[in-house]
Protein backbone atom coordinates (compact mmCIF):
# COMPACT_ATOMS: atom_id res chain seq x y z
CA UNK A 1 0.00 0.00 0.00
CA UNK A 2 1.58 3.46 -0.76
CA UNK A 3 -0.70 5.24 1.79
CA UNK A 4 -3.40 4.53 4.08
CA UNK A 5 -7.12 5.23 3.28
CA UNK A 6 -8.91 7.74 5.75
CA UNK A 7 -11.67 5.82 7.44
CA UNK A 8 -14.89 7.89 7.93
CA UNK A 9 -15.86 9.23 11.22
CA UNK A 10 -18.97 9.38 12.45
CA UNK A 11 -19.73 12.06 15.26
CA UNK A 12 -21.21 10.70 18.45
CA UNK A 13 -24.54 11.93 19.03
CA UNK A 14 -25.75 14.92 21.29
CA UNK A 15 -28.73 12.78 23.15
CA UNK A 16 -27.48 9.17 23.61
CA UNK A 17 -29.65 6.62 23.96
CA UNK A 18 -28.10 5.28 27.38
CA UNK A 19 -24.83 5.06 29.19
CA UNK A 20 -23.22 2.04 26.97
CA UNK A 21 -24.16 3.70 23.58
CA UNK A 22 -22.29 7.03 24.71
CA UNK A 23 -19.13 5.35 25.43
CA UNK A 24 -19.43 3.25 22.40
CA UNK A 25 -19.90 5.94 20.39
CA UNK A 26 -17.35 8.22 21.60
CA UNK A 27 -14.51 5.15 22.43
CA UNK A 28 -15.11 4.28 18.40
CA UNK A 29 -15.06 8.64 17.61
CA UNK A 30 -11.69 8.30 19.39
CA UNK A 31 -10.44 5.09 17.14
CA UNK A 32 -11.77 6.82 14.02
CA UNK A 33 -9.99 9.83 15.00
CA UNK A 34 -6.59 8.22 15.12
CA UNK A 35 -6.73 6.57 11.64
CA UNK A 36 -7.94 9.98 10.56
CA UNK A 37 -4.90 11.61 11.65
CA UNK A 38 -3.19 8.74 9.61
CA UNK A 39 -5.38 8.61 6.59
CA UNK A 40 -3.39 9.50 3.31
CA UNK A 41 0.08 9.21 4.57
CA UNK A 42 3.26 6.69 3.41
CA UNK A 43 4.57 4.17 5.70
CA UNK A 44 7.87 6.69 6.00
CA UNK A 45 5.24 9.57 6.73
CA UNK A 46 3.81 7.28 9.51
CA UNK A 47 7.23 6.47 10.89
CA UNK A 48 8.39 10.07 11.17
CA UNK A 49 9.00 10.97 14.82
CA UNK A 50 7.81 13.99 16.08
CA UNK A 51 11.03 15.81 18.10
CA UNK A 52 13.98 14.24 18.18
CA UNK A 53 14.79 12.69 20.99
CA UNK A 54 11.15 11.76 21.04
CA UNK A 55 10.65 8.00 19.30
CA UNK A 56 6.88 8.69 18.75
CA UNK A 57 5.48 8.39 15.58
CA UNK A 58 2.09 7.78 14.16
CA UNK A 59 2.91 4.21 13.50
CA UNK A 60 4.03 3.73 16.94
CA UNK A 61 0.81 4.90 18.02
CA UNK A 62 -1.39 2.68 16.30
CA UNK A 63 1.31 -0.37 17.40
CA UNK A 64 0.88 1.34 21.02
CA UNK A 65 -3.35 1.36 20.81
CA UNK A 66 -3.43 -2.04 19.23
CA UNK A 67 -1.64 -3.63 22.54
CA UNK A 68 -3.80 -1.35 24.49
CA UNK A 69 -7.17 -2.43 22.98
CA UNK A 70 -6.25 -5.59 25.70
CA UNK A 71 -7.74 -3.86 27.97
CA UNK A 72 -11.43 -5.45 26.57
CA UNK A 73 -9.59 -8.67 25.24
CA UNK A 74 -9.31 -10.15 28.99
CA UNK A 75 -12.74 -10.70 29.00
CA UNK A 76 -12.52 -13.42 26.03
CA UNK A 77 -10.31 -15.42 27.76
CA UNK A 78 -8.11 -15.85 25.03
CA UNK A 79 -4.53 -15.81 24.58
CA UNK A 80 -2.93 -12.14 24.50
CA UNK A 81 -3.03 -10.13 21.27
CA UNK A 82 0.53 -11.05 20.62
CA UNK A 83 1.12 -10.26 16.55
CA UNK A 84 1.68 -6.52 16.50
CA UNK A 85 5.19 -6.18 18.75
CA UNK A 86 7.87 -7.20 16.13
CA UNK A 87 5.62 -9.75 14.64
CA UNK A 88 7.45 -12.47 17.49
CA UNK A 89 5.06 -13.76 19.91
CA UNK A 90 6.23 -12.86 23.08
CA UNK A 91 8.04 -10.08 22.40
CA UNK A 92 8.34 -7.06 24.68
CA UNK A 93 6.97 -3.66 23.17
CA UNK A 94 9.35 -1.84 21.09
CA UNK A 95 8.67 2.12 19.87
CA UNK A 96 10.73 1.23 17.13
CA UNK A 97 8.74 0.87 13.77
CA UNK A 98 9.58 -1.25 10.98
CA UNK A 99 7.88 0.63 7.72
CA UNK A 100 7.89 -2.80 5.25
CA UNK A 101 5.47 -3.70 8.03
CA UNK A 102 2.92 -0.66 8.11
CA UNK A 103 0.14 -2.67 6.48
CA UNK A 104 0.76 -5.95 8.76
CA UNK A 105 0.58 -3.09 11.63
CA UNK A 106 -3.27 -1.30 10.30
CA UNK A 107 -4.42 -4.95 9.67
CA UNK A 108 -3.29 -6.03 13.76
CA UNK A 109 -5.00 -2.61 15.03
CA UNK A 110 -8.17 -3.50 13.36
CA UNK A 111 -7.87 -7.12 14.06
CA UNK A 112 -7.27 -5.88 17.92
CA UNK A 113 -10.43 -3.51 17.98
CA UNK A 114 -12.66 -6.03 16.13
CA UNK A 115 -11.75 -8.30 19.15
CA UNK A 116 -12.31 -5.67 21.51
CA UNK A 117 -16.08 -5.33 20.32
CA UNK A 118 -16.53 -8.92 20.36
CA UNK A 119 -15.14 -9.76 23.74
CA UNK A 120 -17.40 -6.80 24.94
CA UNK A 121 -20.54 -6.93 23.08
CA UNK A 122 -23.14 -7.47 25.36
CA UNK A 123 -21.45 -7.46 28.73
CA UNK A 124 -22.54 -4.99 31.37
CA UNK A 125 -21.01 -1.85 32.54
CA UNK A 126 -20.88 -3.40 35.90
CA UNK A 127 -18.97 -6.59 34.87
CA UNK A 128 -15.50 -6.98 36.52
CA UNK A 129 -12.33 -7.37 34.32
CA UNK A 130 -11.26 -11.04 35.29
CA UNK A 131 -8.69 -11.33 38.16
CA UNK A 132 -9.05 -7.49 38.39
CA UNK A 133 -11.17 -5.06 40.22
CA UNK A 134 -11.64 -2.74 37.32
CA UNK A 135 -14.87 -2.96 35.75
CA UNK A 136 -16.56 -2.38 32.14
CA UNK A 137 -17.36 0.74 32.74
CA UNK A 138 -14.18 1.75 34.15
CA UNK A 139 -12.21 0.52 30.97
CA UNK A 140 -14.17 2.42 28.44
CA UNK A 141 -13.38 5.69 30.69
CA UNK A 142 -9.97 4.73 30.40
CA UNK A 143 -9.73 3.59 26.96
CA UNK A 144 -11.62 7.10 26.05
CA UNK A 145 -8.83 9.23 28.31
CA UNK A 146 -6.26 7.01 26.63
CA UNK A 147 -7.02 7.33 23.06
CA UNK A 148 -7.70 10.91 23.53
CA UNK A 149 -4.56 11.66 24.82
CA UNK A 150 -2.84 10.07 22.12
CA UNK A 151 -4.90 11.73 19.71
CA UNK A 152 -3.35 14.99 20.59
CA UNK A 153 -0.26 13.55 20.09
CA UNK A 154 -1.17 12.35 16.92
CA UNK A 155 -2.49 15.69 15.79
CA UNK A 156 0.56 17.27 16.36
CA UNK A 157 2.91 14.54 14.84
CA UNK A 158 0.46 15.50 11.32
CA UNK A 159 0.47 18.95 11.67
CA UNK A 160 4.61 18.48 11.92
CA UNK A 161 4.41 16.06 8.74
CA UNK A 162 2.54 17.66 6.14
CA UNK A 163 0.81 20.59 7.90
CA UNK A 164 -2.72 18.96 8.60
CA UNK A 165 -4.31 20.08 11.80
CA UNK A 166 -7.89 19.73 13.06
CA UNK A 167 -10.39 17.30 14.82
Amino acid sequence: MSTWGTPERVEPPIDPVDERAALDDRLEFHRATLLVKCGGLTPEQLALRSVPPSRLSLLGLVRHLSGVEAWFHAYDGQPDHQYFWDYVPGAQGSSEVDVTRADDDLASYQASVERSREAVAGLSLDAASPGEDYTLRWIYLHMIEEYARHNGHADFLRECIDGATGE
